[in-house]
């Protein structure tokens, strides 16, 4: 009785020295461990993989130019780098486009030279054409003098002659008035043709110059170099080609940072907008940032085509993002607080044992210990919720 007495008040001082919930007693003096049942709220958490993206990101990708699809990548800033406005931060390929406007600037040119020298040679032609229109007036006018002079001492014959001879001048003046007009139509037609061609070329190499210029990628704003992925997955790098829509690399807002996470299609209806959660990053796991779920996302899918398991996307702010640690592209171990703010009773997970799926507990006795069956509510990492079975303070013996 003496020795039961002391391990009593060896008992009772424990519990009046450790934590409540963690607690553990030894029963009797057997050296069995116990556990007591407390009141308080469940921690419950969802542990799932994420990766750093920032929410304000600008994407570099190669032109859109016309008949190009794929660009062949021929210098890139350092990734991690820091650039300022105006920076140049890529270069694509541009003998493509240089070549073409060697022969666009060379057809230009040619057709600039066939403008001048047409125009010359229609101002000759044209001039040639009104002096032999002057010199068939001339004509015209002495053949209707000479008709119109004519009088009785001229033969008949002869004024016959005279006035076929006007007439025939006459009808010269109007060929001639004729042709002068038509070669002038004919000029302004070659020379708005050749304008035409001229517009034309001069509107491609237009367009070439700007597009090579358009290969050379200039920061928009100051920030960090991101190289981008390409269809496999793999960071882009120099001599490599990118398609059309590629993103080359980005330029990311590291005051702006985010987590984009995968949650198991299982754990969805436990997942809410507003949930808080901590970030640890796999690069340095020590610390621990804080956040909240900003977007769920409304369409589950596939993993990937080697692992059939079902998720949904989810993404999530961060609290006082670390700009100097923090980068796009690290990956991060999340843990999202499911736990309501209800006390309940609460009990270790390591003093629940099962028997045909009826949980039970055992209970320390005088005389032995003694089953005791239990409901299980909800369950966390270390401890778990009783609906009914065992009330506050009761002790319990753990394995």
């Amino acid at each position: 009785m003496m020795l039961s007495n002391m391990c009593n008040k060896r008992q009772r001082r424990l519990r009046r020295l450790l934590p409540a919930v963690t607690l553990l007693l030894l029963s009797g003096c057997g050296g069995a461990a116990v556990t007591s049942v407390e009141r308080g709220v469940l921690s419950q958490s969802i542990d799932v993989t994420g990766e750093l993206v920032s929410a304000d990101t600008i994407s570099m990708m190669p032109p859109s130019l016309r008949r190009v699809w794929q660009y062949q990548v021929k210098q890139l800033a350092p990734e991690g780098s820091e650039v300022n406005q105006g920076d140049m931060v890529a270069q694509l390929d541009t003998s493509e486009q240089t070549q073409r406007l060697s022969v666009k600037t060379a057809k230009l040119e040619a057709t600039i030279q066939d403008i001048e020298t047409s125009k010359l040679r229609n101002a000759k032609r044209l001039e040639e054409l009104r002096l032999e229109l002057a010199e068939a007036q001339m004509n015209f006018e002495k053949a209707q003098r000479k008709f119109k002079l004519s009088d009785e001492t001229v033969a008949a014959i002869d004024k016959v002659k005279y006035e076929k001879d006007a007439e025939i001048a006459k009808d010269r003046v109007v060929l001639t008035e004729q042709k002068l007009d038509l070669e002038a139509q004919s000029a302004r037609q070659r020379e708005a043709m050749l304008m035409g061609d001229q517009q034309k070329f001069a509107s491609e190499v237009d367009a070439l110059k700007r597009g090579i210029a358009s290969l050379t990628l200039i920061a928009p704003r100051a920030g960090m170099v991101v190289y981008g992925n390409d269809s496999q997955g793999n960071k882009i790098k120099e001599g490599q080609s990118v398609f059309m829509g590629d993103a080359v690399l980005s330029i990311p807002d590291l005051n702006n940072m985010q987590v984009n996470m995968t949650i198991p299609e299982v754990e969805a209806r436990r997942v809410k907008l507003g949930q808080t959660l901590k970030i640890r990053l796999d690069a340095n796991p020590d610390r621990v940032f804080t956040g909240k779920i900003i977007e769920l996302g409304a369409v589950f899918r596939n993993k990937n085509q080697d692992i059939p398991l079902v998720i949904f996307d989810a993404v999530a702010s961060i609290d006082e993002a670390d700009t100097e640690l923090m980068r796009p592209g690290m990956t991060a171990k999340i843990s999202i607080d499911i736990a309501n703010d209800e006390e309940q009773l609460l009990l270790s997970l390591d003093a629940v044992h099962y028997d045909a799926g009826q949980a039970y507990v055992l209970m320390p006795g005088l005389f032995g210990e003694s089953k005791q069956s239990v409901t299980l509510g909800a369950i966390g990492k270390e401890l778990v919720s009783i609906t009914s079975g065992l009330d506050v303070g009761q002790e319990v013996l753990l394995p």
